[in-house]
């Protein structure tokens, strides 16, 4: 008994000591919380808030025409702009762009999530968004007749800047990515728009024989409207 005694007295005390040493210093010490206007990078102009707080910046300030490391690029470069020394929209990718089966798969994933809403997975303006009627106008064709003579400059432009009422993507995906989605849109269009002489003959087949398809359904298709 006398040694149990002594054990709980020990667990006791170590108890004790251990809650002496437990202060709120931690709690209540000199602290940066975020957008709080600190002394030491306290505004000029301090912002205060529809609570009546003053709210700043609790961290360093940007310094004026500060660029990020690894993000110094040429403001005229075509890769960029879109447009060669001369302002017109390019005609063919830039030299940093590698068109290959992976660019293409690329450009075929980013359309397919930021444009395929309005323009369809086809490219022939019937996505989800036109289809719904909740566009305002109709959503125009990547691929009607009037594009196909476009510099593929003019699909990076108007994906990356945006176009009459849609808005722009560079803020959404890289060059590169505008880029793939550039190209890919000369995909489509050579899917639909593709003269007959250049298809393989295994793809005339398949051509004749969803013809023939299509066909043989109309007939049925009248009479069970009628």
């Amino acid at each position: 008994m006398r040694a149990r005694a002594l054990w709980m007295a020990g667990v006791l005390g170590t108890a004790l000591l251990t809650l002496t040493g437990c202060r709120s210093d931690m709690w209540v010490q000199q602290k940066v919380e975020a957008q709080d206007n600190s002394e030491f990078y306290a505004l000029a102009d301090p912002v205060k808030g529809f609570d009546g707080k003053i709210y700043g910046d609790g961290s360093r300030p940007m310094p004026p025409n500060t660029i990020a490391r690894g993000r110094l690029i040429d403001p005229t470069d075509p890769f960029v702009t879109g447009k060669d020394a001369q302002g017109n929209l390019l005609t063919k990718l830039p030299p940093q762009v590698k068109l290959t089966r992976e660019f293409l798969n690329k450009g075929q994933e980013k359309y397919n999530v930021f444009c395929a809403q309005c323009h369809g997975r086809a490219g022939d303006g019937m996505g989800m968004i036109a289809l719904r009627g909740q566009w305002p106008r109709p959503v125009p064709s990547l691929v009607r007749e009037q594009l196909l003579t476009q510099p593929i400059g003019y699909f990076f432009t108007s994906g990356k800047y945006g176009f009459g009422i849609m808005y722009g993507y560079g803020t959404r995906m890289t060059d590169e990515e505008l880029w793939a989605v550039a190209a890919y849109v000369r995909v489509l269009q050579l899917s639909q728009n593709a003269p007959l002489k250049d298809l393989a003959p295994e793809d005339i087949d398949k051509l004749a024989q969803a013809q023939q398809a299509r066909r043989r359904s109309q007939p049925n298709t009248i009479a069970q409207e009628n």
